[in-house]
């Protein structure tokens, strides 16, 4: 009896460095998982926006049943992604209006008059889900068709959304979001909502997995692991180092390295500088008339 104490505190202390490994693994798991439930409950702390309007449908493309549901579906994905959502729709043109910022910012085409407008509309109303100016996005969809024979829209994104959104990602979620919104603008706007939430959220585990199953996962497999090796080496020590010497004692030979000559081959490791395809976050980054930081793409039909 006294025996088997003996080897289970052997064991104990031989495998303690798996149950210190499992431990920090816990640990850092469980840390994931309260900041995941506090982003996704995250409260909203800006005080100083001027509405709490989120659908502004000046083109009157949606029924009024249509524009609540969509403001409830905007309110439960701010909550998941710890940002403000903003829709504007017009049906007026906006070169005038952009004529008025042209002294700083030089001449503007068709495609960033939608830009000014949505970046403008955001800072004025001083969004942003944390603090004014903060995280959120604006899509503003203009249905008046330019002089130039194009219909635009411009996605502005601030703060963490800027940071999340890649060129890339923003001409990605406006083409898919907008495939069919002349038939349906209501869809339309449901799928950028939807998509833009998804965006923000996505953790890169696909299908989406509790940060608490790697944990029990980790501490399972490790209990068997420890198991299984208790169990295999449960017997008595019948051999030690001299068991198969012959002769009962150890032979040593002599051997020695020697040093003969050192060669140093230097090589250049090349720094890639560009911007290249993998680029993240702040698609389109830019500066509004109030001096505020944003990203954005636009899109035309």
């Amino acid at each position: 009896m006294e025996n088997r104490d003996i080897n289970w505190k052997k064991y104990i202390s031989y495998f303690k460095y798996w149950f210190l490994a499992i431990l920090v693994l816990a640990v850092i798991l469980g840390a994931l998982l309260v900041i995941h439930g506090r982003r996704s409950g995250k409260e909203r702390t800006n005080e100083e926006c001027d509405t709490t309007e989120r659908v502004f449908d000046y083109a009157d493309v949606m029924s009024e049943e249509q524009e609540d549901a969509l403001r409830a579906l905007i309110a439960e994905k701010e909550m998941q992604t710890g940002c403000d959502i903003v829709l504007v729709t017009l049906d007026e043109s906006l070169a005038d209006y952009a004529k008025a910022y042209e002294n700083g910012t030089g001449r503007l085409q068709p495609y960033q008059y939608t830009m000014i407008y949505a970046d403008n509309f955001y800072d004025e109303h001083k969004f942003g889900y944390d603090r004014p100016y903060g995280d959120g996005v604006l899509l503003l969809d203009n249905w008046y068709r330019e002089a130039d024979g194009g219909v635009y829209s411009w996605l502005s994104t601030c703060g963490r959304a800027e940071k999340r959104f890649s060129s890339e990602m923003i001409d990605s979620l406006l083409t898919e979001a907008l495939a069919d919104v002349d038939s349906d603008p209501y869809g339309a706007y449901v799928k950028y909502v939807e998509l833009f939430a998804r965006a923000m959220t996505d953790t890169g585990r696909s299908p989406w997995i509790p940060v608490y199953v790697p944990i029990f996962a980790a501490l399972l497999g490790t209990g068997v692991f420890v198991g299984s090796n208790l169990k295999r080496h449960k017997g008595d020590k019948t051999v030690s180092l001299i068991t198969y010497v012959e002769g009962g004692k150890p032979e040593l030979r002599r051997r020695e390295d020697i040093f003969l000559r050192k060669t140093v081959t230097k090589r250049r490791i090349e720094h890639n500088s560009g911007d290249g395809g993998g680029r993240s976050g702040g698609g389109g980054s830019h500066r509004s008339g109030g001096g505020v930081s944003h990203g954005g793409g636009g899109h035309r039909r």
